[in-house]
């Protein structure tokens, strides 16, 4: 999420540079759809409804602009910030594959850093799942 004084100093958004990357790096998607904190309810309705339309796509988020987004037929979750809390990790890893309650594998990958892997144990304890550890 971008700070006030971030946006006031003219910085780009933080989800640009992803976006970006994206846009070079997967040719085979016909399309990548941004959902921001700022976008009003008419903007994240349009870009929501794309995402319905079917095709190859990319979502990309911030963890406040993915709340209330329903994408039944999503198979990957990407989470490069982790949730404050379970509840809202839960919620978001829930955006994976609910159509209506899928026999295909669905997976949330979170990318964390060595301090950061302590959030996700507390998360794994309370919500009594267990992640897979790759090392970058």
């Amino acid at each position: 999420m971008q700070s006030e004084k971030s946006k006031n100093a003219g910085n780009p958004s933080p989800t640009t540079p992803l976006v970006e990357f994206l846009e070079t790096s997967y040719v085979e998607c016909s399309e990548i759809i941004l959902l921001e904190e700022n976008m009003n309810f008419n903007e994240r309705a349009a870009s929501s409804a794309n995402v319905k339309l079917g095709g190859g796509y990319l979502l990309v988020a911030i963890d406040i602009a993915a709340r209330g987004v329903d994408l039944p037929d999503a198979t990957h979750i990407y989470n490069f910030d982790l949730s404050k809390d379970a509840v809202n990790y839960l919620h978001l890893a829930g955006r994976t594959g609910r159509k209506p309650f899928s026999d295909s594998k669905c997976f949330v990958t979170s990318i964390i850093t060595s301090e950061e892997r302590f959030v996700l144990q507390r998360f794994e304890n309370e919500l009594t799942f267990h992640c897979k550890e790759l090392l970058l």
